[in-house]
């Protein structure tokens, strides 16, 4: 005899199990057919579609947020892609800056590519980016911004800049610098938010996973183009990103103290020629990180040395305590010299260019390393530069 149907909705489990299912069941074909076709399916309908897991996690990323709804993603970049091809038009114009992720820069050439209208805007002249805005607002339908930009962390006047846009013109804003506890940029008119979970939300360098929030419509929207192209996570990530998320503000307080801590010890060495940290009255955006950040600045600073390129290589190398490696918002630190690191593929023109100068240097505080270690880690490696005379 076959194993009788027998179906258990619920456990008394104080944590949501991990659904790792495919199918979901009705109790008679009139109820499943009569919601299908009214669109009121208050069950899970096919596991591409819908998942227990996704569904609680993306409400708590949306509350994160301030947003009226949430998708999550496989990673940060197919949330930046899925949602830019969600809402993609024959002739569509996508719009953004030249300060932003190596990647997301491949994203709108290869969009260029497929035939759609690109701009590439500067935004290190906040007053020459809102000039263009004005100039060519009427012409865009999507306006990608990342706020701030890795990894000078650059921002841009979203509440001016929605001001200026066409009314039907999406403003996505790309904000896994800041995160949700720093900046909410619903708040100030952005259409979408996407963070790669990956960092700062996930905070443990063990799960890769996006996210996009923002109005329901446009969440719909995006929604139905991840149910045709199966862009979907796995449900056990998002549970371990769900348990990882209950420690989000006190990880997001730690990091944001050391990160100020640090920028101030950096800032005041001698070795260090520029340090770019929102929390710096010389970093060129501040007064925006006054306007748009509520708690603090993070724990990602960049700086630059008045070191050559290898004598930062060697630099790095002396250092004890951080990886040298590519994360950030995790319990490990992280360092880079980003011109051999991160930017090796562009030529010295479009490094310099882009303000990528060979002793630019991106630390990335991990919340398990106390800042004062860190701070006597630097102090003695950058010793070894430091003139006789000097000291």
């Amino acid at each position: 005899m076959g194993r009788v149907r027998k179906h258990e909705s619920y456990t008394n489990s104080i944590l949501t199990p991990i659904y790792q299912n495919i199918a979901y069941f009705y109790d008679d074909h009139e109820t499943y057919v009569k919601a299908l076709h009214e669109g009121s399916l208050t069950k899970g309908r096919y596991g591409r579609y819908h998942n227990p897991n996704w569904e609680e996690v993306e409400g708590i990323l949306a509350q994160l947020d301030k947003a009226e709804d949430c998708l999550l993603f496989p990673s940060g970049m197919s949330a930046i892609y899925s949602t830019l091809m969600a809402f993609a038009k024959s002739q569509s114009c996508f719009a953004t800056t030249c300060y932003l992720y190596k990647n997301t820069r491949r994203v709108f050439e290869n969009l260029e590519k497929l035939g759609f209208k690109t701009l590439i805007l500067d935004n290190s002249d906040l007053s020459e980016l809102m000039r263009t805005l004005d100039q060519v607002s009427q012409d865009i339908n999507i306006l990608f911004l990342e706020l701030p930009s890795n990894p000078h962390l650059y921002l841009a006047d979203i509440e001016k800049i929605k001001e200026l846009l066409e009314p039907d013109t999406l403003l996505v804003v790309d904000s896994t610098f800041a995160s949700p506890y720093n900046f909410q940029p619903c708040l100030w008119g952005a259409d979408l938010v996407i963070h790669s979970c990956t960092k700062y939300l996930n905070g443990h360098a063990d799960v890769v996973r996006g996210s996009v929030a923002g109005k329901k419509e446009a969440i719909a929207q995006i929604r139905n183009f991840r149910n045709i192209n199966g862009v979907i996570p796995s449900p056990r990530d998002v549970f371990t990103l769900g348990q990882h998320l209950k420690t989000f503000q006190l990880r997001m307080e730690s990091l944001n103290a050391s990160g100020q801590k640090l920028t101030e010890f950096l800032n005041s060495h001698d070795l260090v020629s520029k340090v770019y940290y929102l929390g710096l009255d010389s970093h060129p955006h501040r007064e925006l990180s006054k306007k748009y950040f509520t708690n603090g600045y993070g724990g990602v600073v960049t700086f630059e040395l008045k070191l050559s390129k290898r004598e930062t290589s060697e630099f790095i190398d002396n250092l004890k305590i951080p990886y040298i490696a590519s994360n950030f918002g995790s319990a490990e630190t992280y360092i880079e010299q980003l011109a051999p690191f991160t930017y090796y593929y562009l030529s010295d023109q479009d490094r310099k260019s882009l303000n990528i100068t060979d002793s630019l240097i991106r630390l990335s505080i991990g919340f398990n390393d106390p800042v004062d270690s860190i701070i006597e880690d630097l102090d003695c490696s950058l010793a070894r530069y430091i003139p006789t005379e000097i000291h």
